[in-house]
Order: structure tokens, then C-alpha cells, then sequence
């Protein structure tokens, strides 16, 4: 059983298993009125969110494990029985997957002022008309600077996800893993990041390769943090 808090704050865990495939719950008392009663209380909700967290984190120590996510809920010991009995060879198939691995991210953040003045560097349009503005005359230059500010703008979109493409690339050429990336889009105008899927005798590898790419992109205005290991939510379902 987990060593840590349920997310009741109890102590209190059962589980069910259906085959080989075990499921780890705590019984609780919550109702889907109660949790949209107390949408907005973010103390309740961070701390259940915390301690389910915590208990996935220390069953992914001892074994390869599934997380759902923080309020998944099942009717009954049966309705949660019934659900491991109908996809448990899928289950066992993702487990089989997972079986060794964590979940590490990679997160690109990017600062716009430097990003911006990288971006000549990055484009070929931008580099050629950079070249065309030393070489024109003062009234000339003035007004190609500005369809360059223009054109900056229109190109970093695109210069961003070549970016993520380039660190996704390098992570696939150097390690063994599985690697999903999400866009700013994605990700609702956060940072890009990409999260990678690897054994545990590859960490130091990745440790070693976030270390080299931060060194190479520092001065474009790129930092690339580095957090994990974490449950694999970005990998349990594909």
C-alpha cells in the first residue's frame, strides 16, 4: 500500500485486481455535486490534487503503474472490478509499456526581446533582408527595418515550432524514448514543452542532453527547465 496520504487525508486504501491488473482507491464520500459545490475553492482542491500526487508517486517507486487523474471516481467496488475485467489486456499492454519508465518535461521558455533578435539568425527571409538594410541607403533602411519588425512578427510562430522540432529531434537522435510535444496552442498560450517517456538507466543521458541544449540555445533567449520524474499521464493512454 502507498505510504503516503489518501486524498482524503485518511490513511485508507483498498484494492481490487482483476487478473494481473490491480487497482490501488481510497473510498470516499464525494459526489460530483459536492466537487462543483467547491469548484472554486483552490485550497480544497490543491490539496486533494497534492495527495493524489503523492500516493501515484510512491506506487510508481515499487511498480509500473496507470494514474488516472485526481477525482476519478467509480460507483462501487464492482463498477471499478467491472472496468479492470473489460480492458485488462489493454491495461496490461499500456503496464507492459510503462514497465521501467518515467516521464520527464521539457520546457521551452523563450524570452521575447532576445527570441526576437535571434529570429534573422533562424529565417532565411529575415537574413537576406537584414543584409539588404546594411547595404541601403539611410531613407531606404529606415523603411526595410520596419517591413523587418513586420516580417519578425510574422515569422515566429513558425521560427518557435522549428525550435521545439529541433529539441524533439535531438532528444529522439540521442535517447531511446517516447517523446510527445505540445504546442503553445495546445497548451492554451503557455510555454511549449515536450514530454519524454524514458527507462530509468537513461535519466543521467537526458540530465546530460538538457544540460547540452540549454548551452546551445542560451543565447537565442531559449531556457529549457527541466522537471520529473513524474507519473506518466502523457503516456498511460496511448
Amino acid at each position: 500500500m502507498p505510504d503516503a496520504d489518501a486524498v482524503d487525508g485518511s490513511r485508507h486504501f483498498g484494492v481490487v485486481c482483476a487478473g494481473t491488473v490491480c487497482a490501488v482507491y481510497t473510498p470516499v464520500d464525494f459526489t460530483q455535486e459536492m466537487i462543483d459545490r467547491r469548484a472554486g475553492d483552490l485550497e480544497w482542491l490543491g490539496a486533494i490534487g497534492y495527495r493524489h500526487q503523492t500516493v501515484i508517486a510512491d506506487l510508481m517507486d515499487e511498480t509500473s503503474v496507470i494514474p488516472l487523474r485526481a477525482f476519478t471516481m467509480f460507483s462501487s467496488e464492482t463498477a471499478l472490478y467491472e472496468h479492470l475485467s473489460t480492458d485488462g489486456k489493454l491495461l496490461s499492454k499500456i503496464l507492459d509499456r510503462l514497465d521501467g519508465k518515467r516521464e520527464y518535461t521539457l520546457r521551452v521558455e523563450i524570452d521575447p526581446q532576445r527570441w526576437n533578435d535571434a529570429l534573422v539568425g533562424r529565417v532565411d527571409s529575415l537574413r537576406a533582408l537584414s543584409a539588404e538594410i546594411e547595404a541601403a541607403s539611410t531613407g531606404k533602411a529606415f523603411l526595410l527595418r520596419k517591413k523587418l519588425d513586420e516580417e519578425k512578427k510574422r515569422a515566429s510562430k513558425d521560427a518557435e515550432q522549428q525550435l521545439v522540432t529541433e529539441i524533439e529531434r535531438e532528444v529522439t537522435d540521442k535517447l531511446a524514448c517516447d517523446v510527445v510535444s505540445e504546442s503553445r496552442a495546445q497548451r492554451e498560450g503557455a510555454f511549449p514543452q515536450i514530454n519524454v517517456l524514458i527507462d530509468r538507466d537513461e535519466e543521467a543521458h537526458l540530465q546530460e542532453l538538457h544540460a547540452s541544449l540549454a548551452d546551445r540555445y542560451a543565447e537565442q533567449g531559449v531556457t529549457l527547465a527541466i522537471t520529473g520524474p513524474w507519473p506518466p499521464y502523457t503516456f498511460a493512454n496511448a
